[in-house]
């Protein structure tokens, strides 16, 4: 295509020395978009003393150019497009870069305050080019400190950072364009702190809704502690984002991605017990409106509102109703557990995008999730597709995800893998034995008044599946050795509280037992109860699909079933003796909430998932069957 300048006014944006010369000819395109992917080794201009013709050529608004002393680059189209040509004021050379990643790197020649880039890009109305600015005070370390897609526009673009920070080095990273995977600008220059405006600068305002391309997965919180969280989304492109944060509305911190690709979990660090906070993610030219969420409360908090359910995963109507129901405000309280069977019908990674993310993003955006796996999630590999999609604590011997513990407040959580029981996990994934040792230990450790254990399948039920009785006879006496209070569950897909049980009976008067909860009703179809109500049963429902609400307030726990219009089914209150501020918990109890950091993909590659095709609902009772059970895992009914 022609570059044309106006040469009336000799001004399209940048005012080129060259500018009132005759039309320029047409300039010739990179290569095509499937030409070898190798990078040549970067690609250095000359060194004078500064390049171009200084700061008086190339003119853009809101940027106070600095010289630069050396443009270098990932490499070159081979061509002459080299990278010195993007500080000769002339539109119509350019560097152009092969592959998505390449990168331009401006040297300054010493360490100054940067506040932004201006760039002009080659073919620029005809192309939106996705990038990242870096800065480096070595050259060898780059931080991120702006993400965005290009304008359609031939005109200098400026990109103002949040704050000034001093470096040395300004790069810019292209991650591909709309039209191929190549990088080309016409002129780049790094932008100064302007000193002659000694005003402040005013606090980033939060954007409110979602902008750029939209994110094939939106924001979802994990792992969230007293002092730390993870936020986790997938971008469309490869890239290192970065997150704004701060406590109230302020965003004005930030925390970057530990590198480039396509999944990420960024740490927000730094953060203070029980505070509410704002957070934007900026990536690949995505921007997310601003959401909030609650760190986790200290010990000394005597309050604590959370939800539960399990068997929801169906992306189908039954859980669209109980989501609509939960994103009332105040509806989900501090955070979500759920019990099992997160994605129908084989926990596959198309299944969890579709079933799990998608429909349940609004909410996983601002309400914290601390899930465990159900018979459905070892259907592929042994439950591997849910460890690569959720960020969860760590603190088990194997350091897996599979089961772990973490505080909130007045309440000691656990979340044990039932599939590890009864045979549905192979020995090198966790075993029994492991499982128990490392519960009596935590259990015996922590000093929270109250104590909440969740898994999948159930050991007291009289639906379809029954009770698990080698789950009852493994861990209920290790529940009642240490004080469990309540204990939720999912599997079967029906709504049932037991009475106060102890052992394999219902506790005699006077001595106290655990009610044991079966919410398998958060969205998936369900089913009859096979036989009539058995005398251990408090209240059960198999008609109506709901979660659980718990409230914690000093001595007294309430639950209650609530249903997807709003009604309260069924509710249990329990009161005991607490202090008046819990102790710190020891050692065990405080481990990390360290989580792995997940699957890497080939930051220059799509990965496969990006391509799959998304999945119908399970919105069947055939598309949420279970297989068979293994032999050593026998229910029974009661």
């Amino acid at each position: 295509m022609h570059k044309r300048l106006i040469s009336s006014s000799c001004l399209l944006g940048v005012l080129l020395a060259t500018a009132c010369e005759a039309p320029p000819t047409v300039s010739p395109s990179e290569p095509p978009a499937e030409a070898p992917s190798a990078v040549a080794p970067p690609a250095e201009s000359p060194a004078p003393e500064n390049l171009g013709h200084g700061t008086d050529a190339l003119t853009a608004s809101n940027c106070r150019q600095l010289p630069t002393t050396r443009a270098t680059a990932s490499g070159d189209d081979g061509a002459g497009s080299v990278a010195a040509n993007t500080q000769d004021d002339n539109l119509l050379t350019r560097w152009s870069g092969p592959g998505k990643g390449a990168w331009l790197t401006l040297d300054l020649g010493s360490s100054q305050s940067l506040a932004g880039a201006t760039l002009v890009w080659h073919q620029g109305n005809t192309r939106q080019n996705h990038f990242t600015l870096s800065t480096s005070a070595d050259g060898t370390t780059f931080t991120q400190a702006y993400a965005a897609d290009s304008a359609l526009t031939t005109a200098a673009q400026t990109y103002r950072f949040t704050s000034p920070r001093t470096a040395r080095y300004l790069r810019v990273t292209v991650n591909g364009n709309t039209v191929n995977d190549w990088a080309s600008l016409a002129e780049a220059r790094a932008c100064g702190e302007d000193t002659t405006t000694p005003t402040p600068t005013p606090t980033p305002t939060a954007p409110t809704t979602d902008s750029g391309p939209a994110l094939p997965r939106l924001p979802y919180l994990q792992s969230v502690g007293t002092t730390s969280a993870l936020v986790a989304f997938r971008t469309g492109v490869s890239c290192t984002p970065f997150v704004r944060f701060g406590e109230g509305t302020d965003i004005s911190r930030t925390a970057m991605a530990t590198a480039a690709g396509w999944r990420h979990a960024v740490k927000l660090d730094g953060l203070q017990p029980g505070r509410t906070y704002s957070y934007v993610v900026e990536a690949c030219g995505s921007v997310t409106g601003v959401r909030r969420f609650q760190t986790a409360t200290g010990p000394e908090t005597t309050r604590l509102h959370f939800t539960a359910m399990g068997d929801f995963g169906t992306g189908g109507t039954k859980q669209a109703e109980v989501l609509k129901l939960l994103a009332q405000s105040g509806r989900a309280g501090e955070l979500l557990v759920t019990l099992g069977d997160n994605a129908y019908s084989s926990g596959t990674e198309a299944e969890f995008q579709s079933n799990m993310f998608k429909p349940m993003a609004a909410l996983l955006r601002e309400v914290p999730l601390f899930t465990s796996p159900g018979n459905h999630e070892y259907v592929t590999d042994q439950g591997q597709p849910y460890l690569d999609n959720f960020y969860l604590p760590a603190n088990n011997p194997e350091k897996s995800e599979r089961y772990y513990s973490f505080n909130w407040g007045p309440v000691h959580f656990v979340s044990l893998d039932s599939n590890c029981v009864i045979g549905l996990a192979s020995s090198d994934r966790c075993t029994l034995a492991a499982q128990k040792s490392w519960l009596a230990q935590d259990l015996a450790a922590t000093r929270q008044p109250w104590k909440v254990v969740f898994f999948h399948h159930p050991t007291w039920s009289s639906g379809e599946h029954g009770s698990q009785l080698k789950m009852r006879r493994e861990f209920a006496p290790l529940f009642e050795q240490y004080g469990v209070d309540l204990v939720l569950m999912g599997h079967d897909h029906n709504y049932e509280r037991s009475k106060a049980m102890k052992g394999d009976a219902v506790a005699a008067s006077g001595t106290r037992g655990i009610p044991y909860f079966v919410v398998g009703s958060g969205g998936a179809s369900l089913r009859a109860f096979p036989g009539a109500q058995p005398s251990w049963t408090a209240f059960r429902d198999n008609t109506n699909a709901g979660y659980l609400d718990v409230v914690v307030d000093g001595g007294t726990l309430s639950a209650k079933f609530i249903i997807v219009n709003g009604t309260v089914r069924d509710s249990l209150t329990l009161t005991k003796t607490v202090t008046a501020t819990a102790s710190q918990p020891s050692s065990v109890s405080t481990m990390s909430l360290e989580t792995p950091p997940g699957p890497v993909d080939d930051p220059n590659r799509q990965p496969a998932y990006m391509r799959a095709a998304p999945v119908p609902p399970a919105d069947t009772l055939e598309s949420v069957a279970d297989a068979p059970e293994p032999t050593s895992g026998t229910a029974e009914q009661r």
